[in-house]
């Protein structure tokens, strides 16, 4: 909440809030329509996962597990806090946490991926004049990303399992058996990025819609860039739902296009509102179907 304050302590609140209320209730609704359907994209992508990773996952389990991820994100750390309750939620019908965390992380770095590729490619197509030398920079620290993904990948094989304690011996043998089961089924691995790619796609034009209602288009290009950077800074922030931390950063990202702070922080909380109504309609629907879970 600091970081949420410090945003309002710097900017007028009335010119934010006289931003977010020229957003259309027919496009805000829309908007959170369109973005439960992205989310069942989501679900279905995790579910691919896990069950490529060993684990016979339904698919209505695996939405209401999400959902419930979704209503958790509202008020737990970062934006990925959900993903705890995700694979918690079907420990009760399929028992472990060990392989829905494992298939959770690797949705959430396909996620990453993705969120990087989208960025990378603003940042090449984003007008020259307008980055200056952040363009460089930018590009740059995509690469990076990739490689020091590919790293830690090389280092999960690289260290000898008999020189690890015991517990961290299992853990990491357990790591290797689900990335091999994944490197056994490489279509899943595609597809998976592929859906990963399309609903965060689909993430950057909702939020370029809202924007255009209330002032803000700076272009696809720009969007591209800040949008999905943004929701990078956010996964490693701390405050609940990443609230604040993804709003300065959108606001830092779009300035260079000529983005008004004010016009860029009443863009993410208009989008926070979707967030936050669709996580409290999807975790009602979880908790509704709670008892239905396969024991």
């Amino acid at each position: 909440m600091a970081v949420f304050s410090g945003l309002f302590w710097k900017l007028p609140a009335a010119e934010v809030w006289s931003a977010m209320s020229r957003t259309p209730l027919p496009q805000w609704l829309a908007v959170v329509a369109a973005f439960g359907v992205a989310h069942a994209v989501g679900a279905t992508k995790w579910r691919m996962l896990v069950r490529a990773a060993g684990v016979p996952l339904d698919h209505i389990t695996a939405l209401r597990a999400h959902a419930a991820g979704l209503f958790a994100n509202i008020w737990l750390p970062s934006i990925i806090g959900g993903d705890v309750v995700r694979a918690a939620w079907i420990t009760r019908a399929h028992g472990g946490i060990a392989v829905p965390a494992l298939a959770g992380i690797a949705d959430r770095a396909l996620d990453l991926g993705a969120l990087i590729a989208l960025g990378a490619l603003g940042a090449y197509f984003a007008p020259a004049d307008k980055l200056g030398p952040a363009a460089p920079i930018l590009r740059a620290g995509a690469i990076a990303f990739g490689v020091a993904g590919l790293a830690g990948l090389g280092l999960l094989y690289a260290v000898p399992l008999r020189r690890l304690p015991p517990r961290a011996r299992g853990a990491l043998a357990r790591v290797r058996e689900v990335l091999g089961a994944y490197a056994a089924r490489p279509g899943t691995a595609l597809a998976s990025f592929a859906l990963a790619l399309c609903t965060q796609s689909a993430f950057v034009a909702m939020n370029a819609w809202l924007g255009a209602a209330i002032g803000v288009a700076p272009g696809a290009a720009a969007w591209l860039l800040a949008w999905p950077l943004s929701k990078v800074v956010a996964m490693v922030g701390f405050t609940l739902g990443g609230l604040g931390v993804r709003e300065g950063a959108l606001a830092l990202l779009l300035a260079p296009f000529g983005v008004p702070a004010t016009s860029a922080l009443a863009q993410g909380l208009v989008w926070q509102t979707v967030l936050f109504a669709f996580g409290i309609v999807a975790g009602a629907w979880a908790w509704l179907g709670r008892d239905k879970l396969r024991r």
